[in-house]
Order: structure tokens, then C-alpha cells, then sequence
């Protein structure tokens, strides 16, 4: 029984590991993304940040993501990482938007294609938004080639920012109908990330602008 006992937890061990390392975080310095790295997006790819304090993340697409059909409808569904975006110590993070593109189709004139996206979402840990089957729109080169290309985004700040149960669903029907995406097309956040000014800081704002109103008061009196 012993034996057994001991084989069992190793076995909970194992799969306890495995599931652990389902799990990645990004350190960006002024935010971490805690995620789920078993997508077909795989790893966050890059990050970037800008000097007006815009910041953000990106996955590249896998050619994996596609659907294709000849004379018929076919249909297939993609999930998307699950991640909680949190902002590090000292910093608050605000204004996000969420983007998916520029992923291609291409068909015949009378076949049509669509691409869809669905989320749940919460900010902060509160109440949880759903996002059905939103389509993407599709922007036309000629009559049988294009792109897909969508975003959605939150005005507000927030400390902690939460997607999960992510997903595209690619859609194609008639004679001759593909979407597929390429490493170039990209699922990507972009946000504002401030510094938030230390105790101190504000201690010598008020100071600073107690010395202003000190010198104004005398000079009308002068």
C-alpha cells in the first residue's frame, strides 16, 4: 500500500508540474502579464513602450490558425491566451486596447468568409463582461482578397486587467474560400503606464505651492 501510495504522488507530482508550466509571466518592468502559454499563439513574442508612456504586448499568429473549404462550409475555432495583466509597484496603468490582425482570406466571388471573436473580461477583479461572437471587419484589396482586422477598448485605469475564455472562430463557405494567418499578424494590448508619484512627491508639490501663494500674498501687500 506504501508503494502505491508513493507511485500515486509522484504521478500528482508530475501532473502537478505540468499544469505549473502551462502557467508564464512577463516582467515588463511597469506591468507583468501572467498567462497561459499552450495557445497556438504560444509565447508573448515582443513588447514595446513609447515616450508618451504607451506601452504594451503582443502574440504572433501561427499559420495553424486557417480554415479552408471547397464547395462547402467549414468552420474552426482558435482559443486565444488567457492572461491577467497587474501593474508592478508604483506605477498605474490605464486606457487599453486590445487588437487582432491583419489575418487574410482569400475566395472566389460568389464564396463568402467571416472571422469572429469572443472574451469574458474584468477589471480589477470585478464583475466579468462577455464579448459573443463579435465580428472582425473585413477589409477588401479586391473582390477575392483581403484582410480581417478588429479591436475593442477600455477608457478607465486599473490595477489589474483580466482576459479569459478567448477565442476566434474563422468561417469560410462556397467554391473556394481560405483564411490564414501568418507570425506578421498579431493578438496585441496596448495601454498607458505612469509613474504614480511617491508620498514625498506630493509633500513637496503642496510645499512648492505654499512658497508660490507665501511670495503672491506678500508682493499684493508690497
Amino acid at each position: 500500500m506504501k508503494k502505491l501510495n508513493t507511485v500515486a504522488a509522484a504521478a500528482a507530482a508530475l501532473l502537478f508540474a505540468s499544469v505549473a508550466s502551462a502557467t508564464s509571466v512577463y516582467d515588463a518592468g511597469s506591468y507583468t502579464v501572467t498567462y497561459d502559454e499552450t495557445t497556438t499563439f504560444g509565447y508573448i513574442s515582443s513588447s514595446f513602450t513609447s515616450s508618451d508612456n504607451a506601452v504594451g504586448f503582443e502574440w504572433s499568429a501561427s499559420t495553424l490558425v486557417n480554415v479552408a473549404a471547397e464547395d462547402e462550409s467549414v468552420s474552426a475555432t482558435f482559443a486565444l491566451p488567457t492572461f491577467t495583466l497587474s501593474a508592478k509597484a508604483g506605477y498605474s496603468l490605464s486606457a487599453i486596447t486590445g487588437s487582432l490582425g491583419n489575418i487574410s482570406y482569400s475566395k472566389s466571388s460568389s464564396s463568402t468568409v467571416g472571422l469572429t471573436a469572443s472574451a469574458s473580461v474584468s477589471v480589477n477583479g470585478g464583475p466579468v463582461s462577455v464579448l459573443t461572437d463579435a465580428p472582425l471587419t473585413a477589409f477588401a484589396a479586391s473582390p477575392k482578397v483581403g484582410f480581417f482586422k478588429g479591436s475593442a477598448s477600455y477608457a478607465g485605469s486599473f490595477d489589474t486587467f483580466t482576459v479569459t475564455g478567448a477565442s476566434i472562430t474563422l468561417s469560410a463557405s462556397g467554391a473556394f474560400a481560405s483564411i490564414v494567418a501568418q507570425p506578421q499578424n498579431k493578438f496585441a494590448f496596448a495601454f498607458t503606464a505612469a509613474p504614480v508619484p511617491e508620498p514625498e512627491t506630493y509633500a513637496l508639490l503642496a510645499a512648492g505651492l505654499g512658497v508660490v501663494g507665501f511670495v503672491a500674498r506678500r508682493r499684493r501687500k508690497d
